[in-house]
């Protein structure tokens, strides 16, 4: 780099136009710096307030952050994460982290609020506001760890506003389009269509489901690959007993559905079910299936979380109003929360006078007309 002239920390480059200050970090470390400033005054202004967030941070015992680029820091976060995900969940991360890499800047420090900011308005013009939690849940991550391993001083994603991604679809089939597209569906795709919709299984838990996870004896399946990481223990109902019982067992390291890919499964599941006119349905589809029969058969919502491996009972809740008793069962509690309310006379609704002002005169037109 060409000498510069520096004095009082404050210096113009030769090579490149505009001020530069020169001051030592909290760690103890020379950093030079171009900043926005058109005179030698403004420069001294930025430097003066450097250098008191410096001795702030020195007092406070907070480290400069790193040089460390975006790139390095997402492929660390990467190796931190490979053995703390399911495989499928692994292979996904891959596409968000590229996706991170293309829009963030080179140095990871430079990333700002409206750095994070600016990515999710440029993301929300070409793809789904799911997609874009997901790619910015996973860069908080990465920074909180960051913070973390004493690379960057804050996490700037955190408390970042996400757009509002739609309600969870809870599309589940009837008994008969779900006989129709048994019927109808290839050989090789009808047993892990029955299997999804007689035990509310994932598609990753059904496509990882070992023969050493079966246990016919005891009629349960143990599902080690979960969404949340946990095993999972799952009693199997009669009809996905006698589906697995008649399926000639391999040895026990092998997969029950082996050699099936998921993707293609996923593809021709919705094909199959456009073709029939089962509108608005995907594999996972099946899985809702078996949670909504699940809870218009009475069983309540604590049991069917438990079955289907919900991490929390807010993402059960979304069944609620398919329970024959549910609602009515809660609306009933009124009945003895205001027992004794009521006087013994009856309410005489020709002594109900209401107060009349110029929107209920034009309410109480409007409704005539419409009831006359």
């Amino acid at each position: 780099m060409p000498k510069a002239r520096e004095r009082d920390g404050v210096f113009q480059r030769k090579d490149r136009g505009g001020w530069w200050i020169s001051y030592i970090d909290a760690s103890g470390q020379r950093r030079k710096e171009k900043v926005v400033a058109h005179t030698r005054t403004q420069a001294l202004k930025v430097l003066s307030a450097v250098k008191t967030r410096t001795e702030r941070d020195k007092v406070l015992g907070v480290k400069a952050a790193s040089e460390i680029t975006t790139t390095e820091l997402l492929a660390r976060f990467k190796r931190h994460q490979k053995t703390r995900l399911r495989s499928t969940t692994f292979e996904r991360l891959e596409g968000i982290l590229k996706t991170l890499k293309a829009n963030l800047p080179e140095l990871a420090k430079e990333i700002t609020r409206k750095t994070v900011a600016d990515f999710i308005s440029k993301r929300a013009e070409t793809v789904s506001a799911g997609t874009i939690q997901k790619e910015v849940t996973t860069l908080k991550h990465a920074l909180k760890l960051a913070v973390e391993w004493e690379l960057l001083q804050r996490n700037v994603a955190q408390g970042a506003k996400m757009p509002k991604a739609p309600e969870g679809r809870t599309r589940y089939l009837s008994p008969s389009e779900l006989k129709t597209a048994l019927e109808a569906a290839p050989e090789w795709m009808r047993l892990p269509l029955a299997l999804a919709a007689f035990t509310g299984m994932r598609r990753g838990e059904l496509l990882s489901l070992r023969w050493t996870d079966v246990d016919l004896e005891n009629r349960r399946l143990y599902l080690r690959e979960t969404k949340n990481g946990s095993l999972r223990v799952l009693p199997l109902n009669e009809l996905a007993f006698r589906l697995l019982a008649n399926l000639p067992q391999s040895t026990p390291g092998d997969l029950v559905l082996d050699g099936l890919d998921g993707q293609k499964l996923s593809v021709y599941t919705r094909r199959l079910f456009q073709g029939l006119g089962i509108q608005d349905a995907s594999f996972h589809s099946l899985r809702h299936t078996a949670a909504s029969w699940l809870v218009m058969g009475g069983v309540d919502l604590y049991a069917v979380g438990q079955l289907l491996g919900h991490r929390t009972p807010r993402m059960t809740q979304r069944y609620a109003h398919l329970s024959p008793s549910y609602m009515a069962g809660a609306v009933g509690k009124l009945d003895t929360v205001f027992e004794g309310v009521m006087p013994e006379r009856a309410v005489d609704s020709s002594t109900f006078v209401p107060v009349e002002s110029p929107q209920l005169v034009g309410v109480t037109a409007v409704m005539s007309k419409l009831l006359n």
